[in-house]
């Protein structure tokens, strides 16, 4: 055997990219990010304020001139730990100098003042613009081994009486009389930025551009350790051009205008670790520049790590622009807590063509999120689309990885808007994420982008698939059930062949979805039915003649268009048997079908969608079209006396059943009807009269009789549909918060809905219903699951009345006192998914909304 040796190498060499493409999370580059981030060491010298002057007694302008002597002199003498001792120091801006840990020691607090003349003009950014501004209130410029520390307090000074006003807005003190505001400062400096004045110029003294708390520039070796920091007049951490950054166990509490918490602005090696977010802004902000300034700059932030915080409160937990004109890549955010109602996104990345820059390389894992107001992650190529600067500058977004990310309440999962012209986010990546409580939508996404990789993304308890494997849903849930039951005789949870009217009742859409899109799996899997449970002389496996149970009937509906396309002969037969049955069903004295032997004299809706449109459908078959008139007739006067004995004036519903004797225990003596309308036999009701107006000629006189109690069922629909959801009650004449939203009445409303409004039954207002009542059911029953099947939730799985004794059919020990049409009875049937009962009403729903070609939301 011959060994390519080089072939072996560099195979080798690349089973790391590969690995870290598998995973996303880049270890080694981790890694190195720790070994860069150095904590500074100091000499062990202590410069105690008091000892230059420094006191809780004394003014802010005393004050501050002791510190920055203090700061002065240790910095001079090799550095060490210049001390502030327990008490309240009000003070003005502090320099910040090499060598010098600024130590706030517990029960100490620095209280910066709001005193402009205490801060003095320096260089720095505001916003991502190159400017000279009043001194941060802790401030450092070229300078390095420095360090905040201490288990003391910063606090900026920051209230609607002083700095927080000249943010502009009235929540925070602003009044049109207030001469110094950003409103006067902003703009001026937007225009000082894109005509390229010369930073010294651009002097924002007097214009109402509030000062950060800490800000370190063009610094290196910086650590910020232990303290808490307060009120802010602007943003709070703001290390700008700067390396080699350590954040660690900082408490942040902010709640003024754009106050976010810890910004790094074209800064590299930054770890912020085990810190406490509460921000009247974003928590964390990585920036590089804003527009003109940062593109010529072009210095990137890169090489970030966040890991073990809690964002209590703030716009975004972490976030990434939208200053980043320089660029941003390589940040990696794990292990963090967030859960607050104003937190509006736990990932943000935003940007526009002002900025331009790329952002790469963010891996984001292992978050946990109990609620944030819009998206767990938004990437937004259009932000401040009405922005006043250059455009033509074109950002990227690429490289995204987020994972085991866990939010339990949002707008939407994930949110993306890309640009209209340029398509530049791609190779996103969301894995093993689990958002619930999503209300909107789960992904949604404007503009261009691609690239997009989902796996294992659950969303409201349904994986989210870019890509579904079928266009329609239709075809997507007839495939999904031919995936969970391979044999259609199995259909409905069977454990052996069985004659089933839910059989019947499921294989009917999947046949007409078959003639929708000729998709001859479909067709199998219908003929493969018959050929089971049929012998070529018509016998039925499990079908009795003598129950005259008319749910047994349905099931020839089902066949009769099978048997268009597949002409076997024990299908024929089976069929005659089946119309035999209804020619000799027992019937009330008005002449309507009794439902079963067992419930003798008693009309259900169920039954009405059981044995009529079947009756109807094969009478010309069976009889002849002259004979045919016969049994129309008596179908209508079915359906008509049926409308009277179940209709209840009080509610505007027609009631689950009627008892001809009104003896039976579940039946109002006075009238016979049961207590309540439970929702699907009002759904198998609307569904009959619409087969039947199907199989009646269009010449046949009294198919208005049919097309005005459809109507007057369907308006009674519209009028107890869920204006919130689009969907419907089980039971519907009670208002109860155990009631629930059930799924297979759902499907049959919205399917009869979209149908009557197409055969020009009813107007456009009852299909809007249709298309808001198919929307809901996508939203909140449709679930897709890991194998890429889908399932119906939510689906009753049966209700019924009785039987009560009647003898010869119920004899005593036969009594089923539970079924009593209680509302409690409704409730205490199991609810499951992919009940056939809804899944085919789900089906021919979708293919309404397919042929129409009507709007359907995104899942």
């Amino acid at each position: 055997m011959i060994v390519n040796f080089k072939q072996i190498l560099l195979l080798l060499l690349a089973m790391p990219l590969f690995a870290f493409a598998d995973n996303g999370w880049n270890d080694a580059l981790y890694k190195q990010i720790e070994q860069n981030v150095k904590e500074p060491t100091f000499v062990d010298k202590t410069y105690d304020i008091t000892k230059y002057g420094a006191s809780p007694k004394a003014t802010a302008a005393t004050n501050q001139k002791a510190i920055n002597k203090a700061i002065a002199e240790c910095s001079k003498r090799g550095g060490g730990k210049v001390v502030v001792p327990a008490g309240t120091y009000n003070t003005g801006a502090i320099l910040l100098k090499s060598h010098v840990n600024l130590e706030v020691q517990k029960d100490a607090k620095l209280l910066f003042v709001f005193d402009k003349q205490l801060y003095p003009v320096v260089k720095t950014r505001w916003e991502g613009m190159d400017c000279m501004n009043l001194s941060p209130c802790i401030y450092a410029y070229q300078q390095k081994d420095i360090a905040i520390t201490g288990e003391g307090t910063i606090d900026g000074g920051g209230s609607n009486e002083t700095w927080w006003k000249w943010c502009g807005k009235e929540r925070f003190g602003w009044t049109p009389s207030l001469e110094e505001s950003q409103k006067i400062g902003r703009p001026l400096l937007f225009k000082y930025s894109e005509a390229g004045l010369d930073i010294e110029k651009r002097n924002m003294k007097d214009k109402g551009m509030r000062p950060q708390l800490i800000n370190l520039y063009e610094c290196e070796n910086i650590a910020i350790k232990n303290v808490t920091l307060l009120n802010s007049p602007f943003w709070v951490i703001h290390p700008l051009l700067s390396k080699n950054i350590l954040v660690k166990g900082v408490k942040i509490w902010n709640e003024g205008p754009n106050g976010d918490g810890c910004d790094p602005e074209s800064c590299h090696d930054v770890i912020i670790e085990d810190c406490t977010f509460h921000t009247g802004d974003d928590c964390i902000a990585i920036k590089s520049g804003r527009n003109k300034d940062g593109l010529k700059w072009n210095i990137p932030s890169e090489n970030i790590i966040i890991r073990n915080c809690k964002m209590e409160d703030g716009h975004g937990g972490v976030v990434i622009g939208s200053e980043i004109s320089g660029g941003v890549k390589n940040v990696f955010a794990e292990n963090c807590e967030m859960d607050s109602p104003n937190l509006d996104r736990v990932l943000r990345i935003k940007t526009n063509t002002c900025r331009g820059g790329v952002t790469e390389n963010i891996y984001v894992r292992n978050i946990t999120v109990g609620q944030c107001r819009e998206a767990v992650m938004r990437i937004n190529l259009a932000y401040e689309p009405n922005e006043q600067a250059e455009r033509g500058h074109i950002p990227t977004v690429r490289n995204v990885y987020m994972s085991n990310v866990t939010c339990k309440k949002s707008q939407y999962g994930v949110l993306v808007n890309g640009l209209d012209d340029a398509d530049e986010i791609y190779d996103i990546h969301v894995d093993n994420c689990k958002f619930d409580g999503v209300e909107k939508q789960a992904v949604k996404r404007t503009g261009k982008s691609h690239n997009l990789y989902f796996s294992n993304l659950v969303v409201n308890g349904s994986t989210v698939l870019l890509d579904p494997p079928y266009k329609h849903y239709s075809q997507w849930m007839a495939h999904s059930e031919m995936t969970r039951t391979p044999n259609s005789y199995l259909l409905d949870f069977a454990k052996k062949p069985r004659w089933s009217y839910t059989v019947g009742t499921e294989l009917e859409p999947i046949l007409d979805t078959y003639r929708a899109y000729n998709d001859q799996a479909l067709l199998q899997y219908c003929k493969d039915y018959p050929d089971k449970m049929i012998s070529a002389d018509g016998n039925m496996t499990g079908y009795k003649y003598d129950e005259f149970n008319l749910d047994n009937c349905r099931t020839g509906h089902f066949l009769i268009n099978l048997y268009d396309l597949y002409k076997q002969p024990g299908i024929l037969k089976g069929m005659k048997t089946l119309f035999k049955q209804l020619e000799k069903q027992p019937r009330t004295k008005e002449g309507v079908f009794w439902h079963k032997a067992i419930y003798a004299n008693q009309v259900w809706l169920d039954g009405i969608f059981m044995g009529l449109p079947f009756y109807v459908k094969a009478a010309p078959e069976f009889k002849g079209y002259k004979k045919a008139k016969k049994y129309w007739d008596d179908a209508v006067d079915q359906i008509v006396k049926t409308d009277k004995r179940t209709y209840d004036p009080a509610t505007g519903l027609w009631k689950h059943a009627w008892d001809e004797t009104h003896k039976q225990f579940w039946a109002d003596p006075a009238t016979g009807r049961s207590q309540h309308t439970w929702a699907r036999a009002m759904g198998w009701y609307t569904m009959a009269m619409i087969e039947v107006l199907d199989a009646l000629p269009s010449n046949y006189a009294r198919r208005s009789e049919v097309i005005d109690v459809f109507r007057k069922a369907m308006a009674a629909v519209v009028k107890h549909q869920d204006k919130a959801t689009g969907l419907w009650y089980d039971v519907l004449d009670v208002n109860s918060p155990r009631n629930y939203l059930e799924a297979s009445a759902s499907s049959m409303f919205t399917y009869c809905l979209l149908k009557g409004y197409r055969l020009g039954y009813l107007d456009e207002s009852f299909r809007d219903a249709g298309v808001k009542g198919y929307n809901g059911i996508i939203r909140n029953f449709i679930k897709v699951n890991p194998d890429k099947t889908i399932s119906l939730t939510h689906c009753c799985e049966v209700s019924g009345l009785g039987p009560g004794y009647n003898p010869p059919y119920v004899p005593e020990n036969k009594v089923n006192k539970r079924r009593d049409g209680s509302f409690d009875y409704y409730m205490s049937e199991p609810v499951r998914d992919n009940d056939g009962k809804g899944v085919g009403p789900f089906i021919w729903a979708s293919l309404e909304m397919e042929q129409q070609g009507l709007p359907v939301v995104s899942k």
